[in-house]
């Protein structure tokens, strides 16, 4: 396989691993865990559905504490079995076990031998079951999914929107252009964490907003974000996998979750853009000049209504944060992209052309 395959498959066990992986997690809290991985079907990236075996999922969580991204690169298999020299049987057994599911192994290996008087071992069979999820245990119980309202301490969960802005320069003339507020708000100390205006709402604005949070604030476990594109797409996947962030997205139609976020956003509106729109505005610079300073000497300092605290004595009450070396993140943050040399000896990336 190709090294953008590899990494592919890398980034698709990442999102499968990602919310059990947590170090903060005893034993008895990332099994429940593990178990939910195992009961769901996964998106690969060849476009199958997929279910992986808690073992799986366990050596998974191993070899990414041990090496990162990277070591969950796949490694070319030397092993075959009888059932994948004839897949046709898996197949079967799998339609045996789902017709009965407290069917056996061992009675699926009997059928199957008096079917086709082809000898497949009980353990090969129960291992191919439990590897796309068919345990008996699986079919019997699904487990219930619990969640949280609110983070319980600092940079656990970050949450992250885009905030239509005024029209800059403000008043409108015909060369202004709509300010996109691009935010990440900390879950637990309800921290503006960073927020920068940009002329476009697209996925380089989202790396560059996500970048200067990192390196400001420290690292993240869970980012949160909705399903618009500059939240869904392979480089923000791929910088999360590489950071150790579980990229969480929320499920269509369904804001739940986001109601600290929606509090601060109309907090801005009310507090900062009516009255920056008031005195006018030249400039995204002099307009993002204007918020930053807004942010730390009012909107980070002022006594949260539900904390009953300042954001930014919240935040930094639990000590210096976890951090990222700097070789780390500019792998993280690295772009790559395959593109064909045209005719007149040019290679365009976006807006970007170079000869």
């Amino acid at each position: 396989m190709d090294q953008d395959r590899n990494e592919a498959i890398a980034l698709h066990r990442w999102a499968v691993i990602a919310e059990a992986a947590n170090d903060r997690l005893t034993p008895a809290e990332r099994g429940p865990l593990v178990r939910r991985a195992a009961s769901k079907t996964h998106a690969h990236p060849d476009g199958e559905d997929r279910r992986y075996s808690r073992n799986t999922i366990d050596r998974w969580i191993r070899t990414w504490r041990k090496g990162g991204l990277p070591a969950l690169s796949p490694a070319s298999r030397a092993d075959t079995g009888v059932v994948r020299a004839h897949p046709e049987l898996f197949g079967e057994a799998a339609a045996l076990r789902l017709e009965v599911p407290t069917r056996s192994a061992a009675q699926i290996a009997t059928i199957l031998f008096h079917r086709h008087g082809i000898t497949v071992s009980e353990r090969t069979i129960r291992d191919q079951l439990r590897r796309r999820g068919l345990h008996r245990a699986a079919l019997v119980a699904e487990p219930k999914a619990f969640g949280r309202y609110e983070a319980s301490r600092p940079n656990e969960r970050w949450i992250t929107d885009v905030l239509v802005g005024p029209h800059v320069p403000w008043p409108k003339t015909p060369s202004s252009v709509r300010a996109k507020l691009f935010l990440i708000v900390d879950d637990h100390s309800r921290l503006l964490v960073d927020g920068h205006f940009f002329a476009h709402e697209n996925t380089r604005a989202c790396q560059d907003l996500l970048r200067r949070a990192i390196t400001r604030r420290g690292l993240p476990e869970v980012l949160y974000a909705d399903n618009g594109a500059p939240f869904s797409n392979a480089w923000l996947t791929r910088t999360c996998g590489v950071l150790g962030i579980r990229l969480v997205h929320s499920a269509p139609y369904s804001p739940e979750g986001r109601g600290k976020q929606e509090r601060l956003n109309r907090y801005i509106r009310e507090a900062f853009l009516a009255e920056a729109t008031h005195r006018g505005i030249a400039s995204l610079d002099e307009l993002n000049d204007l918020f930053g300073a807004w942010v730390e000497l009012v909107c980070n300092t002022r006594v949260h209504k539900e904390t009953h605290e300042a954001p930014i004595t919240r935040f930094e009450r639990t000590g210096p944060h976890r951090q990222v070396d700097d070789d780390t993140l500019v792998d993280a943050f690295r772009w790559s992209s395959t593109r064909k040399v045209t005719k007149t000896a040019t290679v365009s990336l976006g807006a970007w052309v170079s000869k």
